[in-house]
């Protein structure tokens, strides 16, 4: 746990610092030039594995305060996507670019199948996966995932895909540091320690560590429409319910669009960052939907 005290001067609630004292073990699958990071919470191969996906420009570690209260039931991962993170940077990136690296991860483990939760930006890769690989993802959970219909607009990106910033110390870079969107009412302690990971000294000066060429743009390919229904995979679906990425309105459209739809669950209090303002009712929801009998209610 002290690792993760140095990273705020705030209190840690008891199950947070619980959470934070089983850190995930840092390992990486690929080439030297095109490595894959992840983390890995325990390597009990007799209990089934379940990835856990970021959002875009997060990392795993976004999933440090979640992941642990899911290993009595599995072997847990959290992987970085590339771009993001400690996986390299792509040379190129396509809409297909992060779902290659989550089968590539899933082949190099030998994995077979999994159960997959996926944040945001990270909940579309997982979809993606779902359609291209249905062998691969026995179970998908959203959460709080976009999804761009034909004719829908899509949220403007905040941040410019067209310089490195650098800072002259980790102070300067961490008061730079801004949740997008912006969540007044997520836990600053939370905060903290995930903006102290997103961070990396390069020769004397900090910089964020994820891709700043890397495009937005890039992966906004409207096809909603016929993407959802052709995922024969169960997926659930969790969302804020002050979400301003996801509204009630688009959240049933997308599973009235899934092909093998699960529970909608619509968080009360939660904005897009779930586990930054309702990290319990997300470990909740999470325990619940996953569990072996999650699908014997309506």
């Amino acid at each position: 746990m002290d690792q993760f005290q140095t990273f705020t001067s705030m209190a840690l609630p008891d199950w947070a610092e619980w959470a934070y004292g089983m850190p995930g073990r840092p390992a990486f699958i690929g080439p030297a030039s095109g490595r894959i990071h992840y983390l890995e919470w325990n390597d009990d191969d007799s209990k089934p594995p379940l990835l856990l996906i970021h959002g875009f420009r997060a990392h795993a570690h976004w999933w440090d305060m979640v992941a642990p209260f899911l290993m009595e039931h599995y072997r847990v991962f959290a992987i970085d996507l590339p771009g993001m993170g400690d996986s390299d940077h792509a040379s190129a990136y396509t809409p297909h670019t992060h779902s290659d690296a989550i089968i590539q991860w899933a082949e190099a483990l030998n994995m077979g199948s999994f159960k997959a939760v996926g944040h945001s930006f990270g909940g579309g890769r997982l979809l993606q996966v779902c359609a291209r690989r249905p062998d691969l993802v026995e179970q998908a959970v959203i959460v709080d995932t976009y999804q761009l219909f034909p004719g829908v607009i899509l949220p403007p990106d905040p941040v410019k895909a067209n310089k490195k910033r650098v800072y002259p110390d980790q102070a300067a870079a961490l008061s730079r540091f801004r949740l997008a969107p912006p969540q007044p009412e997520a836990l600053q302690f939370l905060v903290d320690i995930i903006a102290r990971q997103s961070i990396r000294e390069e020769n004397g000066q900090w910089t964020w560590k994820f891709d700043p060429f890397m495009d937005s743009a890039t992966f906004a390919v409207p096809d909603a429409d016929t993407l959802l229904p052709s995922i024969k995979t169960p997926v659930d679906t969790v969302y804020g319910a002050l979400s301003e990425v996801v509204p009630d309105a688009l959240a049933r459209r997308i599973v009235s669009a899934l092909g093998n739809a699960g529970k909608r669950i619509r968080i009360p209090g939660g904005h897009h960052h779930l586990m930054l303002d309702q990290p319990i009712a997300l470990i909740a929801t999470l325990l619940a939907l996953l569990g072996p009998d999650n699908r014997s209610n309506p």
